[in-house]
């Protein structure tokens, strides 16, 4: 007797093969048997005649691991068909802790998430894998795999230091390293835009590198830039790869700054080019044209090279600022303002940490400026300042054919880049970027339904098989008999997202029912309060 059968559905099996009808037996959390007219003599039966139904959605770049310790239902994400995460992205991880680095960690973190000071107390992780075995005690509602991040490793090791890393330093790092893939990490994620993984060198990623090859881990990299110098940083990336050996993942493929339109099609040349070379490069894609980053970003880089404490200093010395606002204008040699060549109402901001400035979230810097009556650079660094640093923001970078063509090759991902929230309590807060709640549907009804840019085959191939193949996660990301009962049943005809920039804390319609390791999570289109996800461990 099955515990679920899946009567009568579409099956998509994430292969990216033709669909079929089936039914679906589910035992435990197993896919027991898919065939025609199994026994439906058992707990509970889905009826999914006139509704599609594939493996549950990966979302291979994924940021959870900040706010599933508030929120283990992660709405947001299950809501939309996704099943598992990849955590750990953009080199910032919740651990490793160094005590003696901690408020340099701290002050590193604040570009990803606003850190109160009644949770810097328990903000003790000594590795990443400690802080994946509290997530597991607490219970969450996707299954969670991690890599660590290149950035927290960095700043435990050596903080903000330009300078290479000492032999004793990346000893060090080399070491802690070890400890997160021995603790079932799946890889190195890095930050080179951000401090201080701007500082890295090839040849320190290199040392590092070598060591995750020895594990077979994967490397996620953001890179240091995904604009005027792409694809630079994509090819250094690629010699790294081919140098190491290491399974290489491009972070949220993309080319933000209007002089840098159309580089997509290049990059994905030299992506090809490696990947027709051997080396193991796959990349992801989140379907906006808005990305999403820390509002210090806007600032010249020699006002954030000591951290977010010492940035703020540097904006309240009266002649410092004024520096700071020539260097906005004017720009600096080597320095890739994000500014350029944009206007100022193309960022809006999406969250601030103290109640003073809530009246500006979802505003664009142009109406903040305007109603505190000063230059929007100005307003930038009033907002940063106040905030010490603790500001998101969403910048409309990106255009729509680029997405489109980025979307159609035929190895690319999608990702949310965001983390699980929920429309209330402390992640209800703010004015989150949509990818948070929305990605996977409007895949599915934007641009596969509606504008036919792909088939949806392939659309559900990349959403399932490809990451779990990139991930080597075993036994998902396939709707095959003995796989884990991972599994979204939506409809086609209806599925889309309904979260905005105006009003992003939306779910969206037509995801009927999502089971992670078969349980239902949604049943009917409602959250049923269950947590049965896992914390997956790379052997």
């Amino acid at each position: 007797m099955f515990d679920i059968v899946i009567k009568g559905g579409k099956i998509l099996d994430g292969s990216g093969g033709k669909a079929y009808r089936a039914d679906i037996g589910i035992k435990n959390e197993i896919i027991c048997e898919i065939g025609s007219e199994i026994d439906t003599g058992c707990a509970d039966l889905i009826h999914a005649d006139g509704y599609t139904v594939c493996p549950g959605f990966i979302d291979i770049h994924s940021h959870s691991d900040f706010s599933l310790i508030h929120n283990p239902r992660a709405e947001s994400k299950v809501m939309q068909g996704v099943t598992t995460e990849i955590v750990g992205n953009c080199g910032f991880s919740p651990g490793p802790v160094n005590p003696s680095r901690f408020d340099e960690l701290m002050q590193y973190l604040v570009n990803t998430v606003a850190i109160s000071e009644e949770e810097k107390k328990a903000w003790k992780y000594r590795s990443q894998g400690e802080f994946l075995c509290q997530l597991e005690n607490c219970g969450i509602a996707v299954n969670i795999a991690s890599l660590v991040g290149h950035g927290t490793i960095k700043v435990a090791a050596m903080g903000f230091k330009k300078e290479e890393p000492s032999r004793r330093e990346h000893a060090h790092m080399a070491e802690m390293l070890i400890n997160e893939l021995e603790q079932g990490v799946f890889g190195l994620s890095s930050g080179l835009q951000y401090e201080p993984g701007v500082f890295s060198t090839f040849d320190e990623m290199e040392k590092l590198l070598t060591v995750l090859k020895g594990y077979n881990g994967i490397y996620s990299t953001h890179l240091k830039s995904e604009g005027k110098h792409l694809l630079e940083c994509l090819d250094e990336a690629a010699r790294l790869a081919a140098l190491t050996g290491v399974s290489l993942e491009i972070s949220h493929l993309k080319a933000e700054g209007r002089s840098n339109w159309g580089k997509v099609e290049q990059a994905l040349e030299l992506i090809d080019e490696a990947y027709g070379r051997g080396v193991d490069v796959g990349f992801d894609l989140y379907p906006y044209t808005a990305f999403g980053s820390g509002l210090m970003d806007l600032l010249p880089p020699w006002t954030r090279e000591l951290g977010s404490g010492r940035m703020v200093d540097i904006i309240n010395d009266a002649v410092l600022k004024e520096r700071i606002l020539r260097d906005m204008k004017s720009g600096l040699p080597g320095w890739e303002n994000p500014m350029e060549g944009m206007s100022w109402d193309r960022v809006r901001i999406a969250s601030v940490a103290s109640d003073k400035n809530k009246k500006y979230e979802g505003l664009n810097l142009m109406q903040i400026s305007e109603e505190i009556g000063c230059i929007p650079a100005d307003a930038v660094l009033r907002l940063v300042a106040d905030e010490r640093g603790a500001v998101k923001m969403v910048f409309f970078g990106m255009r729509e054919e680029d997405i489109i063509t980025v979307m159609k090759h035929p190895r690319t991902m999608f990702c949310t880049d965001g983390r699980a929230v929920a429309p209330y309590g402390r992640t209800g807060k703010g004015k989150p970027h949509p990818r948070y709640y929305g990605t996977y549907p409007r895949i599915l009804g934007h641009y596969v339904r509606d504008l036919r840019v792909i088939p949806i085959e392939e659309a559900v191939k990349k959403m399932t098989l490809l990451p779990a193949e990139k991930m080597n996660l075993k036994r998902r990301g396939q709707l095959k008999k003995g796989n884990f009962a991972d599994i979204v049943v939506f409809d086609e005809n209806t599925v889309m997202d309904r979260a905005t920039f105006d009003e992003p804390h939306s779910f969206p319609q037509g995801i009927m029912y999502v089971l992670v390791n078969g349980q239902a999570v949604v049943w009917k289109g409602e959250h049923t309060g269950r947590l049965p996800g896992k914390i997956l461990r790379k052997t």
